[in-house]
């Protein structure tokens, strides 16, 4: 296993291996983030820290956006590299920079990112990042990675712990215990090897395209697609180079809209009342052509 990666997805597990540091006592997060992980940090709450949201709706893409995260007091900051609803990119090599220089420990959530664009983490550099096979990534549900910078996972102490996150579990001795070292210390048992599986799968596959490849296929689509929308329709954002591959699109009416776009073979859910979709690797331009048209009548002028 590389020392700055392994398959977890446990931000509590995060959470709870922070050192203790007096007066850095918030966690700053965004009420855009996923719930998960607002679900996830609230928990801190029973250790004394205090969660401060960045209002719906701020401007996540803008750095600036992200001071109240680089104040004194904060111990934690967690940005989300594609926000689900919104499609906007959050800056995550310049919120990671800032929070080292502020000694603020950051965390990338890149679920909706891992697989549709690219992700250097060892250019940006945050504490952690954590994402999930399940999206982009093409692979199936129960696994999930933890990626931790080294230097990092030295400082930290998970309280979770199981035979993996032993330096040498074969040591055998019940009364001795040293952390792993690298992100391996945040393992635990013996992993589910199903799920791992189709997670290597599904890893194969991006890797075969290549994410450069793939982000400008999905880049052409997205352009393609909101070509063909009236003005107004698309309520995420729409600027190549600053999007994912998520989108979403107003409609008069949700419920006829989903009912001709399903017959047409879209898959899509919902968000705010509008038609929630995505593009990937395995769809072209027939697939854009064949929602615009089951859109159309459902479009307000």
């Amino acid at each position: 296993m590389p020392t700055e990666q392994c398959l977890q997805r446990e931000i509590s597990k995060i959470l709870f291996s922070l050192p203790e540091r007096a007066g850095r006592t918030k966690i700053v997060l965004s009420e855009d983030d996923f719930p998960t992980v607002g679900f996830a940090l609230a928990q801190a709450r029973r250790i004394g820290y205090e969660l401060v949201f960045l209002p719906g709706g701020t401007r996540l893409a803008d750095p600036d956006a992200w001071a109240p995260a680089f104040e004194d007091d904060v111990q934690l900051v967690t940005a989300t590299r594609v926000y689900s609803n919104s499609s906007v990119l959050a800056p995550a090599g310049e919120i990671a920079r800032r929070a080292r220089e502020a000694g603020v420990f950051s965390l990338l959530d890149v679920a909706q990112a891992a697989g549709t664009v690219p992700v250097r983490l060892n250019e940006w550099a945050p504490d952690f990042a954590v994402g999930t096979s399940l999206k982009y990534l093409c692979g199936g549900p129960g696994a999930a990675f933890l990626w931790v910078r080294g230097d990092t996972a030295a400082q930290c102490a998970p309280m979770d712990v199981g035979w993996f996150s032993h330096e040498d579990p074969f040591e055998m001795d019940i009364r001795h215990f040293e952390y792993a070292k690298g992100a391996a210390r945040y393992t635990g048992g013996t992993p589910s090897i199903a799920p791992a599986a189709g997670a290597m799968a599904g890893f194969d596959i991006i890797a075969a395209h290549g994410i450069d490849a793939i982000y400008a296929h999905n880049q052409a689509l997205l352009s393609r697609l909101f070509d063909g929308l009236p003005d107004g329709a698309v309520q995420s954002a729409t600027t190549e180079g600053a999007r994912g591959s998520g989108v979403l699109i107003k409609v008069r009416d949700y419920d006829a809209a989903a009912a001709d776009l399903s017959e047409a073979g879209v898959i899509h859910d919902t968000r705010q009342g509008a038609v929630r979709l995505s593009v990937h690797l395995y769809n072209d331009e027939n697939d854009i052509d064949a929602l615009l048209a089951a859109l159309a009548p459902h479009l307000e002028d």
